[in-house]
């Protein structure tokens, strides 16, 4: 008798494990890329996850789901620049950082503890790097959902743009100072990091292009952003929410070592997060509800 056949991959397996070598790749184009001093922005994300897709098969569904998201995106980005021009004096949130711990500002006190002037340390590495994945982790993030389901990936896309909106609303009316502007004391991290690593060479006017707007502190959407997608991940991929969990924990400790944002700033992005996720979800059952309901034939 002949030996039996051995099983062939399933289809299931081929994309999971090309979703698990993507991911190893672009940490280490990413990595590279930091290393270097190339910005990392959301078109060469959406470039190399398009080359993925390409060789999942899905080139076209891609392009197709993705473009709507990209011009979204961009045009928030445009309009959070030109709420920086509305002339409206930013609020100090100072106050109120203090009243929440009993009269200390964390930033002051994170900075007094480990920030050295002159010398860059490596918990400033680790902090600049996970404040330049601002727009990073929605994105990929945002692929895994697109890999595994369209209708979830749509519901987070629509989520995060809603609260990106949402935000840019309150940058616009209500505008607020980063602990650097309004306390002498603070040390604008980033700006001595990049200094120090790269110099005055095209990585700083680049550096400076990241966030137009100075006066976007709160909420503060480098926390929001992790925190929603730490949401949606909890209900389907469990093992990712929990990675996400301690990512959004890394990057509200390094917002705020680097002076970018208060504490409060970060708290606030909680509520946004409610906020984006509860409509979302309402408007996403209503619309199956209805979907589900057929009309009743008329009898004979």
């Amino acid at each position: 008798m002949s030996a039996p056949a051995e099983p062939k991959p399933t289809r299931a397996r081929r994309p999971r494990l090309l979703l698990i070598g993507s991911v190893v790749y672009l940490a280490l184009i990413f990595g590279v890329m930091l290393w270097r001093g190339v910005s990392i922005e959301p078109e060469w994300v959406l470039l190399v996850l398009l080359v993925i897709a390409v060789a999942l098969g899905r080139g076209r569904t891609f392009i197709a789901d993705w473009t709507p998201f990209l011009l979204l995106f961009f045009a928030y980005e445009a309009m959070r620049g030109f709420a920086a021009k509305t002339n409206f004096q930013p609020h100090d949130f100072s106050g109120l950082e203090r009243w929440v711990f009993r009269g200390s500002i964390p930033t002051l006190v994170l900075q007094h503890a480990f920030y050295h002037p002159g010398v860059v340390g490596v918990q400033d590495i680790v902090a600049m790097l996970f404040y330049f994945m601002h727009f990073v982790l929605p994105i990929v993030v945002g692929f895994v959902f697109w890999v595994t389901s369209r209708e979830y990936y749509w519901r987070f896309i629509a989520a995060l743009l809603l609260m990106s909106f949402l935000a840019f609303v309150t940058y616009l009316l209500w505008p607020s100072a980063p602990p650097w502007y309004q306390l002498h004391d603070v040390v604008k991290i980033n700006d001595e990091t990049v200094k120090s690593l790269w110099g005055y060479t095209l990585v700083t006017p680049i550096y400076h292009s990241f966030n137009p707007n100075p006066f976007a502190a709160f909420p503060s959407l480098h926390a929001a952003y992790p925190m929603l997608a730490a949401v949606y991940a909890w209900q389907r991929y469990r093992l990712l929410a929990v990675g996400l969990v301690l990512w959004t924990a890394a990057v509200i400790l390094s917002i705020v070592y680097l002076g970018e944002h208060y504490v409060v700033d970060a708290l606030a992005a909680i509520v946004y997060v409610a906020v984006a996720t509860s409509v979302v979800e309402i408007v996403s059952r209503l619309r199956a509800r209805a979907a589900s309901v057929t009309p009743a034939t008329p009898s004979a």
